[in-house]
């Protein structure tokens, strides 16, 4: 019985095992609150080359790959398509700017979250006699806002 019993789901096992790739490339949009904005001692390392898996549906975006900071070190977020959580909603993408001798990391996000500073870089930022926003900071926006929409245009 066992062996019977192995012989079916091994094989749906596999079968699974084999899609996870594919589905890994695919997210439906989460609203997770709040993006926090980060400080590194060092840049991200250059972006990785990837390959775009054919598009789910008319409702979902590319969002290129790029390096997130996690805890004291960059990880590599591979490249997906993802639905977005709110209609009309466009994706940011992540935002490296030196800041002294360290580097201000926005991370990318949906256009209807709110980004704020993260502890380490409010810290950093208090350390350093940094203004709130950082330098240069502000009068920045709608620069940024145009480059966002022109890199949404291209995608």
């Amino acid at each position: 019985m066992q062996r019977h019993l192995a012989r079916l789901v091994l094989p749906a096992a596999l079968m699974a095992l084999g899609w996870v790739p594919a589905a890994a490339q695919i997210r439906v949009g989460v609203d997770l609150g709040p993006v926090r904005i980060r400080i590194a001692p060092e840049p991200p390392p250059p972006p990785r080359v990837e390959v775009r898996m054919s598009r789910p549906s008319r409702s979902h975006v590319w969002i290129n790959g790029y390096w997130d900071r996690q805890d004291d070190r960059w990880a590599w977020a591979p490249g997906r398509w993802e639905e977005p959580a709110r209609r009309g909603s466009r994706w940011v993408r992540p935002q490296y700017q030196r800041e002294g001798e360290a580097y201000r990391y926005e991370p990318g996000h949906w256009s209807h979250q709110r980004l704020e500073e993260g502890e380490d870089y409010s810290r950093w930022r208090q350390e350093h006699g940094r203004g709130p926003g950082g330098r240069g900071h502000h009068g920045r926006g709608h620069e940024r806002d145009r480059d966002r929409d022109r890199d949404h245009r291209n995608d």
